[in-house]
């Protein structure tokens, strides 16, 4: 009796670990892949910060007090543009005023370009997510693999 409640359950499981977590790898694969250059064509330029934007951000009910850096650089087409750190940094900003920084832009928009530095919160994610979906990928393989077998009834002569 435990085996046939327990059959339908680990394989439930399984598909709910599975494809969850496959889907979960392969976004965690791109979102890799796109902060470590490897898709598009993606232009670099030197800027240097040219202001302090302060900032809040709110973590479980509380403010935190920050501030983003703003960068000044000029594009591959000649264009002089502005770019915000997307990351409030708590605290003091990871870049003086003044200090040169260097930017990474898709060459078709250097409108969407980003500090350089601030890339390596990509990538952690991006490394946290394709291992967390790789684990439930294989789990789920693994009950879907190993769950019992309901057992037939050998039919009466």
């Amino acid at each position: 009796m435990a085996t046939s409640f327990l059959c339908p359950f680990l394989g439930l499981l399984g598909w709910f670990l599975l494809l969850p977590g496959a889907l979960s790898a392969l976004g965690a694969a791109w979102l890799l892949a796109v902060s470590l250059n490897l898709v598009g064509d993606m232009r670099s330029a030197q800027g240097r910060v040219v202001a302090l934007v302060p900032g809040t951000v709110g973590t479980q009910g509380r403010l935190g007090q920050g501030s983003k850096s703003v960068v000044e650089f000029t594009a591959h087409d000649g264009r002089t543009l502005h770019v915000t750190d997307p990351v409030l940094r708590r605290l003091q900003a990871e870049h003086a005023i003044g200090e040169a920084v260097t930017v990474r832009y898709p060459a078709k928009d250097p409108l969407q370009a980003e500090i350089s530095s601030s890339r390596w919160i990509k990538s952690f994610i991006g490394i946290a997510m394709l291992l967390a979906g790789l684990v439930a990928t294989a789990v789920g393989g693994l009950l879907l693999r190993l769950r019992p077998k309901p057992v037939m009834a050998a039919p009466a002569s």
